[in-house]
């Protein structure tokens, strides 16, 4: 059906959610994430953190098909597929540990109300040569950081207790 100039069809609510990505394989679609659409991630997979969803190597297929589909009854004009919601999920826990390990460093406070890391020039400069992705944090809140704290302390591998061969007897504990 051909259209004149004047009468253009109109994009749908869902189509403005995301866009195609310019150096995208096959035209993929990318998703545009807002702080609320994260919130409700982060939400429900607070909902799904239980052992009948979430075991050590992280949540179940079952639970991903739960959260996804629950996702997009709660949140209809994004129109995010599964494998997005997934690959946020990662983004987030990635920010999360590379903040929390950021935080670790000398001179480096936590800004409880702002959410945010606070340390001097030259100390956001080490931290930036340290996580590289940690630039977009330096005058950027990250209000998920103790909700997605609960969700992966004690359940992440960190290396605490990682040792070589050449230590005989392990780590010390």
């Amino acid at each position: 059906m051909l259209l004149s100039k004047g009468a253009q069809k109109k994009k749908s609510p869902i189509a403005t959610a995301s866009k195609t990505h310019g150096g995208s394989p096959k035209g993929k679609t990318r998703a545009n994430w807002n702080s609320m659409l994260e919130k409700t991630l982060v939400d429900l997979l607070h909902e799904h953190n239980t052992p009948e969803y979430k075991g050590n190597n992280g949540w179940t297929p079952d639970a991903w098909n739960k959260i996804a589909k629950e996702f997009q009854e709660r949140e209809r004009y994004a129109g995010f597929s599964k494998v997005q919601i997934q690959e946020k999920e990662k983004e987030l826990k990635r920010d999360y540990r590379m903040l929390k390990d950021a935080r670790k460093q000398s001179g480096v406070s936590w800004d409880e109300k702002r959410c945010m890391i606070q340390a001097d020039p030259p100390i956001w400069d080490n931290i930036i040569k340290s996580f590289p992705r940690a630039k977009k944090f330096r005058n950027k809140s990250f209000p998920l950081f103790e909700a997605l704290g609960e969700l992966h302390d004690g359940n992440t591998a960190e290396g605490t207790y990682n040792f070589t061969s050449t230590q005989p007897n392990g780590p010390d504990l």
